[in-house]
């Protein structure tokens, strides 16, 4: 009985087979057949054509041209279920052959309409393109003979019955030649379809039988491998399974040159926290689908960890990379299906190739890691190749990270102040703080190490203790007289932190410091956060009165208007405007004030270097300047004297 039962389900799936194969061969054509029917049909109208039927042929033209666009969207239908493993039904044989109908239908009806206004060039002209067309749908078409002998009678038998009809000897003997060659060709069309036929079912049967043979040899070889070498999850390599593959082919002796490819998917974490880890693998499972589909299983794929793959892709040329990854990117930010919603995830790509950049699988592995994660630093969904210079970078950014925990214990950070003047009377009412280190007599730049304390979690600690000793300097320089503001630039992650007003408000009582003294300055990239929290954190500093400040307005997220609705203080220019400030920076100064004034905005400018800014910004009505013309960053010491020499 299940002998039975089995062989059934055998002959069902060879059946099956038999009709995806044949569905798969019959849409192959399809769009070279419907470019060649419009190309074709376009020049019967526009060439063959005279001014007494133009408009007829005009209509039947367009009636061809929205046939053939239901063929591409049946086709573009057709691909994108194959793509999701559809399987084919008699449903999609039986619209595949409705449409193919209907097409052969229009050719069959041009004739009919347009037989009394041709002349006989366009007459012969018209069956010998009816008699290609028609031979190309016998071969075309033969993996489903339905199809095939149907269509070749919708296009020569109509013709053929009227030129049978005709009065005229010559036509009625181009009718008896349509007919004989709509019966040669139907017969053709069953003897080239059953060819195809059996060739299909001999392919599928000996398939299964080979399958069937060999099935229970697999199971139990594919158990134990399985067991020892396979992600449960995705059916890639494990890690272990994997090295192994790598060092053979390393060891192979072959010099075949591959790319190590790794692969990090870029906001996976956010969907597995937020929808949980039954989504998540779900996610990981259809997205190593997706990467396996590209492969076709001749690259060894592993599933490194989480959310990071690992793919030997071996080239004939180092160009061949460039468009394989893309593809991979490309597949692998398509939607996923999530109960009645859809989610994304996208993904950074590193590579290191065999053997430019290692010899080793171990070095292989750390190179392509490296060149991951920069890649991910420097912008998300791209691909990254590690060179020496990244080698290098790498080295130094450790070393950075590790002095960079105990630089200040060790006294190696320092301020700078940078003075800010009043328009026109150019009094100083305040100083920008600016964070400089010094590294074994080296000055490392704040472009450099800012990126790295973030990076590594140090970010915290070290604004905040930018925040106490600029307090802390004016509150000194105040004691000589000196009454100025000071402006700190705060990074984006320790403004988001849900504790820094806490920090803030705690060093403000602990130095009895005036808050009204103190602008936080936050750059437009904080435009990019969660805006409800991003107003309450601005909200909360200014109920303390302290004042907020957006810095290198412009350049980056935020507009005046979604300025009005978080309430800041102060606008700073960039300085990119200030250079053209008598060109196209004019405008957007005058804009920028003017609008800023209606919402009660204070305006700084920014990178202010020459006497001719001063003037135009002055003319303009900019409420504060900033920049090179009055003073570059000072030292603590320097800045006493200016101030003694200014105030």
């Amino acid at each position: 009985m299940n002998y039975q039962i089995e062989k059934m389900q055998q002959e069902q799936d060879v059946k099956q087979d038999e009709r995806q194969e044949a569905l798969r061969l019959l849409y192959t054509n399809v769009l070279t057949s419907t470019v060649v029917s419009a190309f074709i049909s376009t020049i019967f109208v526009f060439s063959l054509t005279s001014e007494e039927n133009y408009s007829n042929k005009l209509t039947w033209w367009v009636v061809m041209i929205f046939v053939l666009s239901l063929r591409l969207l049946d086709l573009a239908i057709y691909r994108k279920k194959s793509s999701q493993d559809h399987i084919a039904s008699k449903k999609d044989l039986w619209r595949f052959a409705s449409l193919c109908f209907l097409v052969s239908s229009t050719w069959g009806v041009y004739p009919l309409l347009f037989h009394p206004f041709s002349d006989s060039f366009e007459l012969i002209t018209t069956i010998i393109i009816l008699c290609g067309i028609g031979s190309g749908v016998v071969i075309m078409w033969s993996a489903n003979k339905p199809t095939s002998i149907v269509c070749i009678l919708a296009m020569s038998v109509p013709y053929a019955i009227l030129l049978l009809l005709s009065g005229d000897q010559y036509e009625r003997m181009l009718g008896i030649m349509g007919a004989t060659y709509a019966i040669a060709m139907s017969f053709t069309a069953s003897k080239l379809s059953t060819f195809t036929y059996k060739a299909i079912r001999l392919k599928n049967q000996n398939a299964q039988l080979l399958l069937t043979m060999e099935k229970k040899v697999e199971l139990r070889t594919q158990e134990i491998y399985r067991l020892s070498n396979i992600d449960r999850l995705t059916g890639f390599l494990n890690r272990t399974a994997f090295l192994k593959e790598l060092n053979k082919i390393i060891n192979s002796g072959t010099s075949t040159p591959f790319a190590l490819l790794f692969i990090d998917l870029d906001g996976f974490k956010q969907v597995n926290d937020s929808l949980g880890h039954e989504v998540g693998d779900k996610v990981i499972k259809e997205t190593a689908a997706r990467i396996a589909s590209l492969s076709q299983g001749g690259f060894p794929i592993c599933r490194w960890g989480g959310d990071e793959f690992l793919l030997a892709y071996t080239f004939s040329t180092p160009e061949d990379i460039e468009p394989f990854t893309q593809q991979l990117i490309d597949i692998i930010n398509l939607p996923h299906q999530v109960s009645q919603s859809k989610t994304w995830v996208g993904a950074s790509i590193g590579i290191a190739l065999y053997p430019q950049h290692g010899t080793h699988y171990d070095t292989l592995i750390q190179n392509a890691d490296m060149a991951m994660y920069q890649q991910k630093r420097i912008e998300k969904g791209k691909v990254g190749y590690f060179n020496d210079s990244l080698r290098l970078k790498i080295i130094r950014e450790r070393f950075l990270s590790d002095r960079l925990v105990t630089a200040i214990d060790d006294n190696e950070l320092r301020l700078v102040f940078q003075p800010i003047v009043r328009n026109k009377t150019e009094d100083v009412v305040g100083v920008e703080a600016l964070l400089r280190w010094n590294l074994d007599g080296e000055e490392i730049s704040p472009v450099e190490f800012i990126p790295i304390a973030e990076q590594y979690g140090m970010i915290k600690n070290i604004g905040l203790w930018v925040v106490e000793k600029a307090c802390q300097q004016i509150i000194d320089l105040s004691g000589k007289g000196k009454d100025l503001t000071v402006s700190i630039n705060v990074s984006t992650i320790q403004f988001q932190d849900i504790d820094f007003v806490a920090h803030v408000k705690a060093l403000m009582t602990r130095l009895s410091f005036e808050p009204s003294r103190l602008h936080i300055e936050i750059t437009e990239s904080v435009f990019a956060a969660d805006k409800t929290a991003l107003i309450n954190q601005i909200k909360a500093l200014q109920e303390l009165n302290i004042k907020i400040s957006i810095d290198d307005f412009g350049t980056g997220y935020s507009s005046l208007a979604s300025m009005q609705n978080l309430g800041v203080d102060i606008v700073k220019i960039d300085k990119s405007f200030i250079d053209e400030i008598h060109s196209s920076g004019s405008n957007i100064v005058h804009a920028v004030l003017q609008i800023s004034q209606s919402i009660g905005y204070q305006v700084v400018a920014e990178g202010v270097e020459t006497i001719d800014q001063v003037e135009a910004l002055n003319r303009i009505g900019v409420h504060y300047l900033q920049g090179y013309y009055f003073s570059k960053p000072l030292e603590v010491e320097q800045l006493t004297h200016y101030l003694n020499d200014h105030l």
